[in-house]
């Protein structure tokens, strides 16, 4: 388990306090930002929303170990964060090795504001690179990502594809320092020959 030295938060506070001026000095009316708050989330108010956010983590090397950008973010009471399409990014050395993308996602943070678990739902899709360009990608509807433990799990219908393969399975399990992804249950496939 990595120790990242790091919080994703700093890079909101920024935004805010510039959010903040910029009404403050230009004069937006509060009629504006209201239909925003309606807009985004009408029953549920929140403490903090940013827009275009991207944070970079890193280990205790100070190599990137991961980064999480998403186009809104909205940060809740009890260490919660919601986020639209959120893409996260995790890199082994110097290199990018995951990519995962979804249309949503829920961070639950540590109270000293480390993610302990990142809950992406609809249009999940995760692509793993390698060095000899035989990139796999994974799609479901739901994933559960783990970066203090470097796991991702869900028990929806994954389908899988690659070079030479072609495959679905009711739940999986990754586990992102061993390389190896586990497939739980009704797993169906084809593996074929790939000419170049």
């Amino acid at each position: 388990m990595k120790r990242l030295k790091y919080r994703w938060l700093l890079a909101l506070i920024p935004a805010i306090l510039i959010a903040w001026l910029l009404t403050e000095r230009t004069g937006v009316s509060p009629l504006e930002n209201n239909s925003v708050d309606m807009a985004l989330n009408p029953e549920t108010s929140y403490d903090g929303f940013g827009r275009g956010i991207r944070s970079v983590i890193y280990d205790d090397n100070g190599l990137r170990a991961y980064t999480l950008s998403a186009s809104e973010q909205r940060l809740f009471p009890g260490q919660v964060t919601e986020l639209t399409e959120p893409v996260m990014q995790m890199f082994e050395g110097s290199q990018e090795r995951w990519n995962i993308s979804a249309a949503s996602g829920r961070i639950q943070a540590s109270s000293g504001g480390d993610i302990l678990e990142l809950q992406l739902t609809d249009a999940v899709q995760i692509l793993r690179r390698s060095e000899e360009d035989s990139n796999v990608r994974l799609t479901s509807s739901r994933l559960t990502v783990e970066p203090p433990t470097q796991t991702m799990f869900t028990d929806a219908r994954v389908t899988v594809s690659g070079d030479g393969l072609e495959q679905t399975s009711q739940g999986m399990h990754a586990d992102l320092n061993a390389d190896t992804i586990t497939f739980l249950s009704d797993i169906q496939g084809r593996y074929y020959r790939v000419d170049n």
